[in-house]
């Protein structure tokens, strides 16, 4: 985007001096000077609207790369607690493998011992029976006969019962002790295996975790990098459009400038029409420049944080409405301006001014002479407007006043 303002100091200066050669062709050519300010100013409010419209656009890439980064950074959170209670479920998995592992150690050392329990009573069983077997029934008998009465003799009995029943219940005691415990090696081998897997499972999810949070923090390590380089992109941006903004000023400056200028070469025409004399403001008042049922939908001084250099004028079906001047006068600017629209400068003399902005239509020209009251346009909505109105200002010597002091509404 290339800067003009140096362009327009010259066409100022090319016009002075045509000025000062042709004093009649002066308006013409500044008429031309007016309008290539305008238009080099709404080149620049162009260009100023485009680096807004891409600041706005970085401020949304910026504002997305940080929720993004926001997102990425609690994913990392959740997945680094998700990863925590993961070693806790590890570490308690080790802790009931050693109990799993020493619950089968000791089922194993308590089956070898009571298979070895089991061999020994088995043997000496074995050795008994044995014995009863070399003796024959005679020993057996013999124990029954040599009872000296019938109680002894029952008692013997019973008493060889009750050693057989031992020895039987023994040995079915210590199989159902064995089997016990090979049931709970059984168990014990079966946990530890669910455990093994349990293990292997969650060091697996683990892993990948792991693997998902580099991804994650590698990302965010990028998103990063590339929003400084968006933000160092708005710094440059946002420069531009200072800068841009700070001669969207000037160029302002230099149209109220023109104007001003514009009104004092009609002060000095009017004078060598009138022998030397300084103009006067001939009306001495100004009358409303709309009809009635008209209200001021925004008044004189601060707005918005700027100044508002007049009134809003306004009504209910008012677009296409005549405005009226508000004192006879000439005519000195009937342009477009991007801020104003079609707008409409008087000079009534003697420093006085007055502006209409926002037309719909321009019904005059620069440099024709109205009269108080004479239809100079219509309303309408053009240039920064929100709807049909009339902006309307008061100036002396150039400077805005509030229109208020010398209208009423």
């Amino acid at each position: 985007m290339k800067w003009k303002k140096t362009g327009a100091f010259l066409a100022a200066a090319c016009i002075g001096a045509a000025s000062a050669l042709c004093p009649w062709e002066a308006a013409p050519v500044e008429a031309a000077s007016l309008s290539s300010l305008q238009n080099e100013q709404a080149q620049i409010e162009a260009e100023l609207d485009e680096v807004n419209e891409k600041l706005d656009e970085l401020e949304n890439d910026i504002a997305q790369a940080e929720q993004y980064q926001n997102t990425l950074t609690q994913q990392i959170s959740l997945n680094q607690q998700k990863m925590g209670v993961m070693d806790q479920q590890l570490t308690q998995l080790s802790a009931d493998l050693e109990e799993s592992e020493a619950a089968l150690a000791a089922a194993e050392e308590g089956i070898a011992s009571k298979e070895a329990e089991i061999e020994e009573t088995t043997d000496q069983y074995k050795l008994r029976m044995r014995a009863m077997y070399m003796a024959g029934d005679t020993s057996s008998l013999e124990l029954l006969f040599e009872a000296e009465s019938f109680g002894e003799f029952l008692t013997n009995i019973e008493m060889m019962q009750a050693i057989s029943r031992h020895d039987t219940e023994l040995l079915d005691s210590l199989r159902v002790q064995k089997t016990d415990l090979e049931n709970q090696k059984t168990q014990a081998q079966r946990v530890q295996a669910d455990i093994a897997e349990q293990q292997a499972s969650i060091t697996a999810q683990r892993q990948e975790m792991q693997a998902l949070n580099a991804e994650l923090e590698q990302s965010y390590a990028q998103s990063v990098s590339a929003m400084q380089d968006i933000e160092l992109e708005r710094q440059q941006f946002e420069a531009n459009a200072a800068a841009k903004a700070e001669e969207q000023q000037q160029i302002e400056a230099e149209i109220q400038a023109e104007i001003k200028r514009l009104q004092e070469e009609n002060e000095k025409k009017q004078q060598a029409a009138n022998g030397g004399n300084a103009t006067t403001f001939t009306d001495g008042r100004f009358i409303r420049p709309t009809g009635s049922g008209y209200y001021i939908s925004s008044g004189y001084g601060a707005r918005w944080g700027s100044t508002h250099t007049g009134i809003d004028i306004t009504a209910g079906g008012c677009y296409g409405d005549n405005i009226y001047a508000a004192a006879s006068g000439t005519v000195i600017t009937a342009s477009y301006h991007w801020s104003y629209g079609n707008y409409v400068v008087i000079d009534h003399g003697g420093g006085y001014s007055t502006l209409y902005a926002h037309a719909s239509s321009l019904l005059v020209s620069a440099g024709q002479q109205v009269s108080q009251g004479d239809v100079i346009a219509r309303i309408g909505s053009t240039g920064q407007s929100t709807g049909p109105h009339l902006h309307f200002e008061v100036r002396i010597n150039g400077n805005t006043q509030n229109p208020l002091n010398w209208v009423s509404y």
